[in-house]
C-alpha cells in the first residue's frame, strides 16, 4: 500500500465522521418534545396557563399551540384571529434552532440547543432562562369514528363554536359568537387534516381521561367534546378553562381552528330547528337528560343527516332546550332570526316531530334510537327548578 493511499483511506472516514457528527443536532431532535413542569396532581393550572410542547420532523417544527395572533382590522378596529397552523419549517446553525416566521416569512432564531440526550433537551433563548423538556412517547388510541368539538364562550369574547369532523373527511360547523363566519356550514377537507385533527386526539389516550375538568377560577369558557365510533358515543368530556391533560390541550388547537384554514359552503338556518346558546334536553316525567353541548350538535347533524317520513308514532319524549349559561353577555348574533315559531318537539328516540305555530310540522327519522344507543336510565335526573 502506498503512503498516499493510506493518508487517504485514513482522512476519508474521518471527513466523514465529521459530516455525521455536524448533522447530529437536528437528527436527534427529531420526535415530540413537552416542557417538564413541576405540577402537583392536586393543583388547578395556573389562569390562562397552556403546556408547552413541540415537534420536528426533517425539515418542519411543529408548535402545538399553534401560530396564531390577534390583529385589528383598520377599518372596524375590530380584533380578529390570524392562525397560521401549527407548522413551520425550521433549521440549524451551530446548535441554534431558527424559524421560517409564518406571519412575515422571515427567517428568526427561536432557541440555542444547551443540552441533548436521547430522551432529554433543554434549550435556552438567552443563557439564562432554560426551557427543560423530555421526549414525548408514542401512545395512540384511536378508537373513534367522529370527534365533536364545542366550545362555550366566556364573560368576555371567547369563541362559540360548534365542529364535527368524522373519518370520512366530512364537517359540520357552526358559527354562534364572536368569530367569522357566523351560523352553519358545511364542507369537505383533505385527508391530512382530518389524519391530523384525529392523531392528535389519538396521542389523549381518551380511555384515560375523566369525564370532567375544570380549573379553580370563574368566567371561564367550557370545551366539551364527544367522541362517536359506528354512531354511538363512546365518551363525552367537559373542561372548564382547559384544566384537562396537556394532550387534551394541544388536541383542540387545530380542531378550534379548523374553520380557518378550510371552505365552508352555508347552510340554512332552522334545517332541523336548532336555537342559539341553547342545548336539547330530554324530558321524561319528572327527569330530564341534559346533553352537553357537543352532544346537543351531534344530535342536531344526526337529524340533519336523517330522512323527513310522514310516520305517526308514540312520544316518549318531550325536547327541550337548556340555555348555554357559561357565556355571559349579549346575543352574538343578532341577525339570525328563526324562519318559523317553534311549538314543540317529541320524539319516541328514534322518530323526532318538530311542531310550528304557523307551519305543518317535520318529522325526522333517525334510523335508530339515539336515547337506548348513548344513553342509561341513570342518566336521567330529577328534574330542579332551573330546567
Amino acid at each position: 500500500m502506498t503512503k498516499l493511499k493510506f493518508i487517504y483511506l485514513f482522512f476519508i472516514p474521518l471527513i466523514l465522521g465529521c459530516e455525521t457528527e455536524k448533522k447530529k443536532p437536528e437528527n436527534n431532535l427529531i420526535g415530540e418534545w413537552s416542557k417538564i413542569e413541576k405540577i402537583e396532581i392536586d393543583d388547578f393550572p395556573p389562569m390562562f396557563y397552556r403546556p408547552f410542547g413541540i415537534g420536528f420532523t426533517e425539515d418542519k417544527i411543529e408548535l402545538f399551540n399553534g401560530f396564531k395572533r390577534y390583529d385589528q382590522d383598520s377599518i372596524t378596529k375590530k380584533r380578529h384571529l390570524n392562525y397560521k397552523g401549527t407548522f413551520t419549517d425550521y433549521k440549524v446553525k451551530n446548535d441554534s434552532i431558527f424559524i421560517l416566521n409564518p406571519f412575515n416569512e422571515n427567517w428568526e432564531f427561536k432557541w440555542k440547543i444547551k443540552k441533548q440526550l436521547i430522551d432529554t433537551l433543554i434549550l435556552t433563548k438567552n443563557d439564562t432562562s432554560l426551557i427543560k423538556l423530555q421526549r414525548i412517547k408514542e401512545r395512540k388510541d384511536n378508537s373513534f369514528d367522529q370527534i365533536i368539538f364545542s366550545s362555550s364562550g366566556c364573560y368576555g369574547s371567547c369563541p362559540i363554536i360548534d365542529i364535527s369532523i368524522n373519518n370520512k373527511n366530512k364537517i359540520y360547523f357552526q358559527g354562534e359568537g364572536y368569530i367569522k363566519p357566523l351560523g352553519f356550514y358545511e364542507s369537505i377537507i383533505d385527508s391530512i387534516k382530518t389524519d391530523y385533527i384525529f392523531s392528535k386526539f389519538a396521542k389523549t389516550n381518551i380511555d384515560s381521561l375523566k369525564s370532567d375538568y375544570a380549573v379553580g377560577h370563574t368566567d371561564d369558557e367550557s370545551i366539551t367534546t364527544t367522541f362517536v365510533k359506528n354512531g354511538q358515543i363512546i365518551k363525552t368530556i367537559h373542561d372548564y378553562g382547559k384544566a384537562g391533560p396537556k394532550e387534551l390541550i394541544w388536541a383542540y388547537v387545530p380542531i378550534q381552528n379548523l374553520y380557518t384554514q378550510i371552505e365552508l359552503d352555508s347552510l340554512a338556518n332552522d334545517e332541523p330547528f336548532y336555537p342559539k346558546l341553547h342545548y336539547y334536553t330530554f324530558e321524561k316525567d319528572s327527569q330530564i337528560l341534559r346533553l352537553e353541548k357537543s352532544e346537543s350538535f351531534f344530535l342536531w347533524t344526526e337529524i340533519k343527516d336523517s330522512k323527513i317520513v310522514n310516520t305517526k308514532f308514540n312520544s316518549k319524549y318531550n325536547i327541550g332546550f337548556r340555555g348555554n349559561y357559561t357565556y355571559w353577555g349579549a346575543d352574538p348574533n343578532e341577525k339570525r332570526k328563526h324562519q318559523y315559531e317553534l311549538d314543540k318537539i317529541e320524539s319516541d328516540g328514534k322518530l323526532f316531530k318538530f311542531s310550528f305555530k304557523d307551519q305543518k310540522s317535520i318529522t325526522y327519522d333517525l334510523g335508530y334510537n339515539f336515547i337506548e344507543r348513548n344513553f342509561k336510565e341513570s342518566d336521567f335526573k330529577k328534574k330542579t327548578k332551573y330546567d
